[in-house]
C-alpha cells in the first residue's frame, strides 16, 4: 500500500514547491498512470471516494482514462486531476494524508491490483474548447529542447488555428510538463466524442495543408515519443467551488478527522 500512497502523493506535494503566493497560476494537470487488472473494481473504488466526504472536499476534477492503445505503455488506465492553483494541489495532498475515506480508498485500489507506474504534472498554455466534453482522445507524447519550446509552441497555435476554421476540430492543446520529465516534456492532444468521429478528424488532420507545413517548419523541433488512443472511462466534477475559503476547507478537514464514521 506503501507503494501507491507515495507514487499518488508525489507529485501532489512537489506542485507545492513551485511558490506560496502563485495561487492564481494553473491550471495544473496531474497524471497518475497505472495498471489495473481489474478497471471495474479500480472505478468502484474511485465512485466511493467521491461520494464520500472527503471526496466531496476533493479541491479538483478527475477523470479515469484508459490507454486503449499505447505502444508500449507499461500502463492500462491513468487518473488525471486539474487543480485551479497551487493551494488545491497542497490542500489535495493534506487530504490524501490524512482523510480517513482518502487512506481506505488507496488501500482499496491497491486491492484491486493496481500498481503504479508513472505520475507527472504540468501546465497547458494551450487549452481550447474545453476537454472535458470529449470521450476520446489521441495524446501525442513529445520532447522539445529549451532553445525550441517558443517557436514550437508558435507553429502548434499556427496550425491549430488553421484547422479550426475548416475541419471538425473539437478540444486540443499542447501540455508544458513541470515535474516527472524523464520520458517527455510536453504533451498534445485532440479530442472527439466517439473513435469514429476521432478517426475522421484524424482523416481531415492528416490531409490539411496546415498539418504538412507544420511537420515540415516544425518537425525538427521536436521528437515524438509515442501516441496514444484514451478513452475516458469516467469524470468526476469537482463538488465544491474552485473560490471556496481555503480557510473553511482546513476546517472542514479537521473535523473529518475526528469523525469516528470515517
Amino acid at each position: 500500500m506503501k507503494r501507491l500512497i507515495f507514487a499518488v502523493i508525489a507529485v501532489l506535494i512537489s506542485g507545492v514547491t513551485q511558490a506560496d503566493n502563485q495561487s492564481e497560476r494553473g491550471p495544473f494537470y496531474a497524471f497518475y498512470h497505472f495498471t489495473a487488472p481489474d478497471p471495474a473494481a479500480a472505478m468502484a473504488a474511485m465512485d466511493k471516494f467521491w461520494a464520500s466526504d472527503c471526496g466531496q472536499q476533493y479541491p479538483a476534477d478527475a477523470g479515469l482514462m484508459e490507454e486503449v492503445f499505447n505502444g508500449g505503455y507499461q500502463s492500462t488506465h491513468f487518473i488525471i486531476n486539474t487543480f485551479q492553483n497551487a493551494i488545491d494541489q497542497q490542500q489535495a495532498a493534506e487530504i490524501l494524508r490524512t482523510c480517513p475515506s482518502a487512506i481506505e480508498f488507496l488501500g482499496e485500489m491497491t486491492a484491486a491490483g493496481v500498481m503504479p507506474v508513472s505520475q507527472y504534472i504540468g501546465s497547458a498554455p494551450i487549452d481550447e474548447n474545453d476537454w472535458g466534453q470529449d470521450a476520446v482522445f489521441t495524446k501525442y507524447d513529445i520532447v522539445v529542447e529549451p532553445q525550441n519550446r517558443a517557436a514550437y509552441a508558435a507553429a502548434f497555435t499556427k496550425m491549430t488555428r488553421a484547422l479550426s476554421k475548416n475541419t471538425d476540430l473539437r478540444s486540443y492543446g499542447l501540455g508544458a510538463v513541470i515535474y516527472g520529465r524523464d520520458k517527455f516534456t510536453h504533451w498534445a492532444w485532440f479530442g472527439a466524442r466517439s473513435v469514429v468521429e476521432m478517426d475522421h478528424i484524424n482523416g481531415q488532420m492528416a490531409e490539411h495543408a496546415a498539418v504538412a507545413k507544420f511537420n515540415k517548419t516544425a518537425g525538427s523541433l521536436r521528437t515524438v515519443v509515442n501516441t496514444t488512443l484514451l478513452q475516458a472511462t469516467k469524470m468526476y466534477p469537482r463538488h465544491n467551488h474552485p473560490n471556496a475559503d481555503i480557510n473553511d476547507e482546513v476546517g472542514l478537514l479537521g473535523r473529518l478527522h475526528q469523525s469516528a464514521n470515517q
